[in-house]
């Protein structure tokens, strides 16, 4: 299945439908020009293990299309202490 954000297809997606939020990094974020949309958030995110994760912000509104299906989509932003290559991005 092919995800395109901005024109841009997006590779190595992880699309898991019982997951109740949309994560992508701010590198990706960067990339597919989307800073536009970022907004300040107090949203905390715990991991199971019990860490916390630093959040950017949320980027509200961002067009998702996978394959015939369109839809406006808000991301949580985070900013990883290690660069993720595999998964940019989980669509819930």
């Amino acid at each position: 299945m092919d995800v395109h954000i901005n024109g841009t297809i997006v590779p190595h997606t992880l699309i898991d439908l019982g997951v109740a939020i949309n994560v992508i990094t701010k590198d990706t974020m960067l990339e597919l020009n989307l800073q536009g949309s970022l907004r300040k958030t107090t949203i905390v995110l715990q991991l199971a293990v019990h860490s916390i994760v630093t959040r950017e912000g949320i980027a509200k509104d961002v067009m998702v299309s996978i394959d015939s299906w369109e839809d406006p989509t808000d991301f949580l932003v985070l900013q990883p202490k290690a660069k993720i290559t595999r998964y940019p991005l989980i669509l819930a």
